[in-house]
């Protein structure tokens, strides 16, 4: 997963544009947000996408995903 500079990052991202953004087809985007329970959802002129804090949820599971932390940090271990 690239990096991805999450200052720089828009409101809200539709579908096509998260896809260009994690350099992903919408088959395999559509399976991850399934996966880690991160759903779409409509703007203000009914574009369905993204919004911000998504993305980087999205992104950060993704990036660890791909680092080989697929185990969720637990809290109460330590």
């Amino acid at each position: 997963m690239k990096f991805i500079d999450y200052n720089k990052l828009k409101e809200f991202y539709t579908i096509k544009e998260t896809c260009d953004l994690f350099e992903m087809p919408k088959d395999e985007l559509k399976e991850k947000c399934a996966k880690y329970n991160i759903l779409p959802t409509w703007n203000e002129i009914g574009e369905s996408g993204f919004v911000k804090y998504d993305i980087r949820r999205l992104h950060n599971k993704l990036y660890y995903e791909d680092r080989g932390h697929q185990e969720e940090r637990d809290p109460w271990k330590d």
